[in-house]
């Protein structure tokens, strides 16, 4: 079965090339997705679109979903989904994701990202809200 070659980025090296090396999406997302379960206040990736005007959590087989990768004249852009534990702050908790999967990113893949786009699909109670 032949699949579609889907478009990839190279690295930026330092020295001579030896060879080349190519860094497709589905890398990407599963270093996106990671980064932004190790955020503070993430209780799960959602899905692009809402459901009846509720956020659809995604399971753990399916969250490269809730990660959208663009790349646009050699520069990286992804897109998260995400639902948040309700009652803290919003902004922190995005900045926190933005900065952890750019970090991730740049560090694992040495390509450099111009936007983490962040987008809150829904607020959840979670664990630490309902012991309250």
């Amino acid at each position: 079965m032949h699949m579609p070659k889907a478009s990839a980025l190279q690295p930026q090296d330092g020295s001579r090339p030896l060879g080349k090396i190519e860094v497709l999406p589905n890398a990407i997302h599963s270093i996106a997705v990671q980064a932004t379960y190790g955020c503070y206040g993430v209780l799960g990736l959602a899905a692009a679109h809402l459901r009846n005007g509720q956020a659809v959590l995604l399971a753990p087989e399916q969250s490269n979903q809730g990660v959208k990768v663009t790349i646009t004249n050699d520069q990286l852009i992804i897109d998260v989904y995400v639902a948040l534990e309700y009652g803290l702050r919003i902004s922190e908790i995005a900045h926190n994701i933005m900065s952890s999967v750019k970090f991730s990113t740049e560090k694992m893949l040495g390509i450099p990202v111009s936007q983490v786009n962040v987008n809150v699909q829904g607020l959840i109670h979670g664990p630490s809200t309902e012991k309250k």
